[in-house]
């Protein structure tokens, strides 16, 4: 079903589990109504989101492969168009296939890690900064992770992008 809401939306990619699903859960107790972000499998996510609207809280999945420059390009738009104007971006989703030396990793998993946290988190930020600006403003949150100060042994490349998405935060905010 689609249908507008009045409450600020929210959109929180990598939703369906673990931290992004605690920031959702936080977010609907706060009077957002959620856009609850997937890749593919969308089990936890349709849960999350039953839990949310069982509470009396807005909640929708929107599933979109980041990996993926069009998909992350609709995901705005699609959210927009179910839910209101987004006015809350958080980049939560994550990739980290790899754990071990950074000599020893291969060139699938080193693009997925960055393709996700690099480029996935730039190509949301674009989409939804240019609609938030048209519409007088709004917030993006990008999560990162202490291996952005400190690589963790075995994710050296995990920690790379995590150091880049605080670097890519600075950016945008100058």
């Amino acid at each position: 079903m689609t249908q507008q809401t009045q409450k600020p939306v929210a959109l929180v990619t990598g939703a369906a589990k673990r931290i992004g699903a605690a920031i959702v859960e936080r977010l609907a107790a706060d009077g957002y109504a959620v856009a609850i972000h997937c890749n593919a499998s969308r089990t936890e996510a349709d849960a999350l989101a039953a839990r949310i609207q069982a509470e009396g809280g807005t909640a929708q999945v929107f599933a979109a492969d980041l990996v993926d420059p069009v998909a992350v390009a609709g995901l705005v738009p699609a959210v927009t168009k179910a839910m209101g104007p987004v006015t809350l971006l958080v980049n939560n989703a994550a990739a980290n296939p790899y754990f071990g030396p950074m000599i020893d990793m291969d060139l699938v998993a080193y693009e997925k890690t960055v393709e996700v946290n690099l480029r996935g988190y730039f190509w949301a930020t674009v989409q939804a900064a240019k609609r938030m600006a048209k519409a007088g403003g709004g917030a993006v949150v990008n999560v990162a992770s202490v291996n952005a100060k400190r690589p963790a042994p075995g994710q050296g490349i995990y920690s790379m992008t995590k150091a880049g998405i605080v670097n890519m935060t600075e950016g945008f905010a100058k």
